[in-house]
């Protein structure tokens, strides 16, 4: 017979092949979820001394787990990866580190008189949870670091020199301030913990602090056992570790977005090592090799107590047309990298024309002043985060490098942009936040107003590639045709050229750089200054073209908040309207669009443009709170559907379909307006059933079906089209009303 194939997975087979028998009993007996089924195995385990008792129980275990589906164990595998994480490598030293900090002497001791690791591992998983799970953050941290991608790394710059160790953290304190700069409720609990790291053979000693905060309540549907459906309502976990190296004056930060990594950050400078952050912020590390374009070589600069002695170029690594194509050249310290590349690849070569450089390396030769040995140090960086400095075990050669990176160029800090100056460019920014593509060439920047370098240091933007093609000025028959972009001999600027070769003139290079929209940092930035509008704030994306604020205020009573974008193309309207319809038990709410040429309304909502009603730079709030008012209550009526039906067009391929009763319905193409105008037209003259010849004359179809994509025919039928009393007639859906709702809705028609 074949054999049958285990539906678990390697984590819990090898608990259940290598852990001790008692400890294995009590982990298989862990149920964190009503929906994790019970195993039905002994209580008890078998005496340990006995080989074949425990052999024969390890049997009984894999024999009952045999009979469950994977997705039961699923729970289970978990917890036991888990578990086998800390267990092995530098797992079990992350979690002996934990526990030598946070346990009383005698669960310490309890804890190393397991007799291996996978046994001290679950252990610690099952007696003390809260340590175990410290321990990953550690491990989780520790991960990153050993291969220098930390998400985001800081500078400090103190003042005064601050004494500092996990000890004298105020974690109260710490939460505290974390709870207000990231505008949690006073029902969101928020923890912190401060953790002493030795120092290793690679890094010196720091500090760890892990913060943990409940994040925005959400919820899931649960299909239960009698096939009902469910709601389930939870508040999902979010974690920021941080790590402080007093030698190095440096915080490195893991955590989910760029803002909150950015706000925890800003939090623990303050309170930890009393850092004015309003007055001297920190700075943030990233990468720029976009001046190896132009030339391979490198200046000698100026660093104190050091003389360099030579910098070369020796690895050059770029992208070809796209990230997954690649070339990389490598030469000895004795070549010249450039005249390598100009010899084999010619002067006009690749490393010019490349999508982006992925890797550059550099070999440094240096002497400290008043010593006479020669030393060398090698500097690569990968991409904009990531170079192996960070892992390099001499402080002082790390500080040299960074000193040079930062004198060439390729080292660039963060600067947090002020508020004010957030506020003044807020149209801008909404502009790129509506743009439909991620990249923005430096030309359009400068049509907006914005400055690349700016937008750079202040995390919004990142810097790509370079265009290949413009549009030139034919001066024999006055129009503008395509060119081409050739490097120049001019620093800072670039030739063009015709379709024919011809040499069209010089024009900046900043021009034609193009660069990468940081959409999530934008999305964040922009939230945060539209916020305080909001009387109740539980932001949540429910698509990424659509996110929840909360509700503001009007005249007493809540109203939803939305932001969304994009809406000028139809299919990402038509499918902001299916989910907005879905969500229509919030009542009318209010859509701020990011764009001007929108739908009047989106579900049982009203749009309105953001920048349409910002309020004067004097005043206090971004937003004119009257303005917005007034918008929504002008088109309040529309968005409960009106007296009577109607179809508004807002352009020649857009509209929306009013009905009372019924929330508005975005309608894209001409097919689609076309179609409900015509019901709209019968039900107006008394006689709504429209045979289906008429409905569809000069649509090209005999059936309204295909003019909706299938998910939105099957929200709309039955709901705003059904067929009518006999085959082959078509029908509007109106709700009947009462005569009150009909008067209420005359009075709040717009005049």
């Amino acid at each position: 017979m074949p054999r049958r194939t285990l539906p678990f997975g390697p984590h819990l087979l090898g608990l259940v092949e290598d852990a001790r028998a008692d400890l294995l009993v009590s982990v298989l007996q862990i149920r964190e979820d009503d929906h994790e089924p019970n195993f039905d195995l002994p209580t008890e385990a078998p005496d340990l001394a006995e080989e074949e008792a425990v052999h024969g129980f390890r049997q009984l275990v894999v024999e009952a787990l045999s009979h469950f589906d994977r997705d039961e164990l699923g729970p289970t595998e978990r917890r036991c990866g888990r578990i086998r994480s800390l267990a092995t490598g530098k797992g079990i030293v992350s979690l002996n580190t934990i526990i030598a900090q946070k346990l009383d002497p005698d669960r310490a001791q309890e804890f190393d008189r397991q007799p291996d690791p996978l046994c001290r591992s679950i252990w610690a998983f099952i007696h003390v949870r809260e340590t175990f799970e410290d321990a990953e953050s550690f491990q989780f941290a520790r991960q990153f670091r050993d291969h220098g991608k930390l998400y985001d790394a800081f500078e400090v710059e103190l003042d005064n020199a601050v004494a500092v160790d996990a000890g004298s953290i105020d974690e109260v304190a710490l939460a505290e301030r974390t709870r207000q700069v990231l505008g949690l409720k006073p029902d969101v609990s928020c923890t912190v913990k401060a953790l002493d790291l030795p120092a290793t053979d690679a890094h010196p000693a720091s500090i760890m602090v892990i913060v943990r905060h409940g994040g925005p309540l959400s919820s899931v549907y649960d299909h239960r056992n009698d096939g009902r459906r469910g709601t389930i309502y939870y508040r999902p976990p979010n974690e920021a570790t941080l790590i402080y190296t007093p030698q190095q004056r440096q915080i490195e930060v893991c955590g989910d977005s760029p803002v909150f990594r950015q706000k925890v950050t800003d939090a623990f400078a303050e309170v930890a090592l009393e850092q004015d952050v309003s007055e001297k912020p920190l700075t943030w590390k990233r990468y720029n090799l976009t001046r190896f374009r132009e030339s391979f070589r490198l200046e000698l600069p100026t660093v104190e107590g050091y003389e360099i002695k030579f910098a070369k170029v020796l690895e050059a690594q770029v992208r070809l047309g796209t990230w997954s194509r690649k070339l990389q050249l490598k030469v000895t310290v004795d070549d010249d990298i450039q005249d390598v590349a100009r010899r084999y690849l010619g002067a006009n070569n690749v490393f010019r024309r490349a999508e982006a450089f992925s890797r550059i390396g550099i070999a440094v030769g240096y002497s400290r002043v008043g010593d006479a040995a020669e030393r060398s140090l090698n500097i690569t960086v990968a991409g904009t985060k990531s170079c192996n400095l960070q892992s390099n075990k001499d402080p002082d050669e790390r500080a040299l490098g960074f000193a040079l990176l930062r004198a060439w160029g390729i080292l660039n800090a963060f600067r947090q942009i002020p508020h004010d100056d957030l506020r003044a460019m807020f149209p801008q920014l909404v502009r790129l936040y509506d743009r439909i593509e991620n990249e923005v060439s430096g030309t359009h920047l400068v049509e907006l107003g914005l400055d690349p370098l700016r937008m750079i240091e202040g995390g919004l933007l990142e810097r790509r590639d370079r265009q290949d093609v413009v549009l030139t000025e034919d001066d024999d028959e006055d129009v503008f045709v395509e060119g081409s972009i050739k490097p120049s001999g001019q620093k800072g600027m670039v030739a063009t050229v015709d379709e024919y070769g011809k040499d069209v003139g010089m024009r900046p290079a900043a021009d034609v750089d193009m660069f990468s929209i940081n959409e999530q940092w934008l999305h964040e930035t922009l939230l945060r200054l539209i916020k305080p509008i909001l009387r109740r704030r539980s932001a949540q994306i429910i698509d990424p073209d659509l996110t929840v604020l909360g509700a503001m205020q009007i005249r007493g009573a809540e109203v939803p908040v939305y932001v969304a974008r994009r809406l000028h193309d139809a299919k990402i309207a038509q499918k902001l309207d299916l989910h907005l319809r879905a969500r229509n038990t919030a009542g009318v709410g209010i859509v701020l669009a990011a764009g001007d040429d929108n739908p009047d309304h989106l579900g049982a909502n009203v749009v309105v443009p953001l920048v349409s009603h910002l309020a004067p730079a004097s005043e206090e709030l971004l937003f004119d709170g009257d303005s917005l008012e007034f918008a929504y209550r002008n088109n309040l009526s529309l968005a409960r559907g009106g007296v009577l039906p109607r179809v508004v067009r807002s352009g020649t391929q857009v509209g929306t379909l009013y009905v009372p009763g019924r929330d508005p319905l975005h309608l894209g193409g001409n097919d689609q307006l076309t179609i409900f105008e015509r019901l709209v037209n019968a039900f107006v003259r008394g006689s709504p059933d429209v045979p289906v010849k008429t409905l569809m004359d000069g649509l090209g179809t005999r059936s309204p079906q295909p003019a909706f994509r299938r998910e939105m025919w099957d929200s709309i039928r039955g709901v705003y089209i059904e067929m009518g009393a006999k085959k082959g007639f078509w029908r509007l859906i109106v709700p009947a009303q009462s005569a009150d709702a009909a008067t209420e809705a005359r009075v709040m028609e717009p005049v």
